[in-house]
């Protein structure tokens, strides 16, 4: 074969290299969870985005002892000394936002359009932040947050034992029957002026067998709506899921109850009294996708 035909051949095989070969799609976003950096094209649609993820570990101190708390045949002991149990704890956290050291405040990204009724019985269309959990002991699971890509050093994380803002003042057919603020139950709602019940908790005043009909605390309104703040130092970097761990230690809701005397008025004070202390970090976890 001569240099010529040679020479023809090698340049045909090179011009058709570029034609054979098919790029590969992916995320390109480094701010992603699954940026692929052998991939040469982009595909936006792939991108998965940080999120905010919660476990919640319920606890009930006894003494020196941290226990797991425990409802229905767990037995506790008010200021006085005098047992009590507890068959239905269930509470609602919002505004979950994230503090950094350069004093930015970041919530997440999901939004959610509601409904403000109207004396003339129209909706005011409205739109918040849908950054909503309900929580019950009686359920163990990893709640999303939302999704936050901003990194850096985190000094604070704040968050809101019960509905704030205007999600208080929606009307609950407003949300989708999978969201936490959907009213699936209506023990958890006042009504329209009022909006929903943060803290709803059944306390039976004895133990006896004879004591069936526990007193019912539906805790509410603005003005007991508690802000947690928890103090943290922890770096979060760029296209990572961070999980936090908190611990809720129920014994500092009970902790100054009188369970035989207290009128409902009485206990939902002391109790809310010393809600925002009883959140505390467990732990603070980056995850990949």
């Amino acid at each position: 074969m001569s240099g010529t035909i040679r020479s023809s051949l090698f340049l045909a095989l090179l011009a058709c290299l570029p034609a054979c070969y098919e790029p590969v799609e992916g995320c390109l976003d480094v701010e992603a969870v699954n940026y692929d950096l052998e991939a040469d094209k982009n595909n936006g649609e792939e991108c998965q985005y940080p999120q905010i993820r919660m476990a919640l570990q319920h606890r009930y101190t006894k003494g020196d002892t941290l226990l797991r708390f425990g409802l229905v045949d767990s037995v506790y002991l008010d200021a006085l000394g005098n047992p009590f149990r507890l068959n239905s704890v269930r509470f609602y956290l919002s505004n979950f936002h994230l503090i950094y050291t350069d004093g930015q405040e970041k919530e997440v990204e999901e939004t959610i359009d509601i409904l403000i009724p109207q004396p003339d019985g129209s909706g005011l269309p409205r739109t918040v932040e849908d950054n909503f959990s309900l929580i019950s002991p009686r359920v163990t699971q990893n709640y999303v947050i939302g999704t936050l890509k901003e990194s850096g050093t985190l000094q604070e994380i704040r968050f809101a034992v019960g509905v704030e803002g205007l999600a208080n003042q929606a009307d609950p057919a407003s949300f989708p029957g999978t969201h936490p603020l959907s009213l699936q139950d209506s023990s958890l709602y006042f009504n329209q002026d009022s909006g929903y019940v943060f803290q709803y908790i059944e306390l039976f005043r004895d133990t006896t067998a004879a004591d069936t009909i526990p007193e019912i605390l539906r805790i509410g309104t603005p003005a007991y709506l508690q802000e947690v703040r928890l103090p943290v130092d922890f770096r979060k970097n760029r296209g990572f899921h961070l999980l936090l761990t908190l611990q809720v230690d129920y014994s500092r809701w009970f902790s100054q109850i009188d369970a035989r005397q207290d009128s409902p008025e009485q206990l939902i004070e002391k109790i809310v009294a010393n809600l925002a202390q009883s959140f505390s970090i467990v732990a603070i976890v980056q995850q990949g996708s």
